[in-house]
């Protein structure tokens, strides 16, 4: 049976109050109160944006996600991660007060903060997958004890992966920051003597016991470490040094692997938008106020993160009459993620787009 992929028209420079209607009403026509029973706890992952974007999907649109959780008497909270860069998302109370300067506070939105890896991304569980890449997935702990999740994702171009949406947004975007370090790096963290203080901070929450103070500075033993990134999340120094060295295959894979971990055990209960609106060649991460490259399309919303992928790619190539990610990327294959998608199991790629 086909995947179905909802889908609803959006008009080139349609205002916020009126992407917030739609997004309401694609709510109602893709059926996901269905993922709601009363008193679920429902994690709404979308990202605040950096500092200086303006691509961000904005709070109206978000708050129309939040009273529908709370028509289906859910109670929705806002879910982050944060970030393995430097700057105002990298630990939970700059990133809270980020994203309240975003417009993104309880008064405005109607549900509270909670930055799912705690104050330094130091809240992890270890899920069991057993895949290709990882045995193991390092993922937020808030998102794992999440009822539901409802992932509302701007779809954009991508620097590593080509393309970021739903798979993104979930797989990279619920992860820990010890998962974020697993996807993007290869090899063991390094220790920066200069930086380093030998307070033993990292040693102490390495789970494997693999970091002791020699000589007056941390040093990680390699053949011990399983990369789950603690010490990157500890470490107040910058000390620790982040080889980003993972090809865009095995790192689109990992996306892909994480987005399995973070929907186990959550059948029916992981559901998401793709918002076709202000694409960009680069993702909302940077810190600069790209204006979009395509012209507004739509919202896409499926219980099926390949379809929703596939849809996405499809309607954008339809739209403009080529495609834009490997036009903007052109190194780099983004639909590597969608397919290694579906043959771990995560959706179908074979879909039915039922119009709104």
């Amino acid at each position: 049976m086909k995947s179905k992929v909802y889908f609803i028209k959006v008009e080139n420079g349609e205002g916020v109050s009126t992407l917030a209607q739609k997004t309401s009403q694609l709510f109602d026509f893709a059926g996901f109160k269905d993922a709601i029973i009363k008193n679920d706890m429902v994690a709404v992952k979308t990202s605040f944006g950096e500092k200086g974007n303006i691509g961000h999907l904005k709070p109206p649109i978000v708050k129309a996600v939040v009273d529908k959780v709370k028509e289906c008497n859910g109670k929705p909270f806002l879910i982050e991660t944060n970030t393995l860069y430097e700057g105002r998302r990298t630990n939970a109370v700059d990133h809270i007060s980020h994203a309240h300067e975003h417009g993104f506070g309880y008064e405005s939105v109607g549900a509270p903060i909670i930055i799912g890896d705690g104050l330094f991304g130091e809240h992890d569980v270890q899920v069991e997958i057993n895949q290709k890449l990882c045995k193991y997935a390092y993922v937020s702990g808030v998102a794992r004890a999440a009822n539901t999740i409802i992932s509302i994702a701007h779809v954009t171009g991508h620097l590593m992966a080509g393309m970021g949406a739903a798979l993104k947004n979930i797989g990279m975007g619920l992860s820990s920051r010890g998962g974020k370090l697993a996807q993007h790096s290869g090899v063991t963290p390094q220790i920066l003597k200069k930086r380093c203080s030998a307070c033993g901070v990292c040693g102490r929450w390495c789970p494997v016991d693999a970091i002791k103070i020699e000589d007056h500075y941390a040093v990680i033993n390699s053949k011990i470490c399983i990369g789950c990134g603690e010490c990157l999340a500890v470490c107040q120094f910058g000390a620790v040094k982040i080889a980003w060295n993972e090809s865009t295959v095995n790192l689109q894979k990992k996306v892909a692997e994480y987005c399995l971990a973070i929907m186990k055990g959550k059948t029916g209960k992981v559901v998401f938008f793709n918002f076709l609106t202000h694409i960009t060649k680069h993702c909302d991460c940077m810190d600069k106020p790209f204006e979009p490259d395509i012209a507004d399309i739509g919202i896409l919303a499926s219980k099926d993160p390949v379809a929703i992928e596939k849809a996405t790619t499809d309607i954008i190539k339809e739209r403009i009459g080529k495609d834009f990610f490997i036009d903007a990327w052109p190194n780099i294959d983004y639909t590597i993620q969608i397919k290694y998608a579906q043959e771990i199991g995560l959706g179908s790629m074979d879909y039915e787009l039922m119009l709104c």
